[in-house]
């Protein structure tokens, strides 16, 4: 079974639009996620963190399908 990839994002509000900065990479493994930062987040207004997982699509695979 293939193990799946993210990418580790934050999300930045401004103006009413939604800003994305890539702050590393995770990986799956048999009883965890292993996460690497490359970048780390700021804080919101109230001191808040947030990082988002997003699985990573793999290109090449979905390419050889049409």
């Amino acid at each position: 079974m293939e193990k799946k990839k993210f990418d580790v994002l934050t999300a930045k509000v401004k103006n009413e639009n939604v800003y994305w900065t890539v702050l590393g990479k995770a990986w799956e493994n048999d009883t965890n996620i292993k996460i690497e930062l490359n970048a780390l987040p700021v804080p919101n207004p109230n001191g808040d963190i947030f990082v988002y997982l997003k699985e990573q699509n793999n290109v090449q695979k979905s390419n050889e399908q049409e």
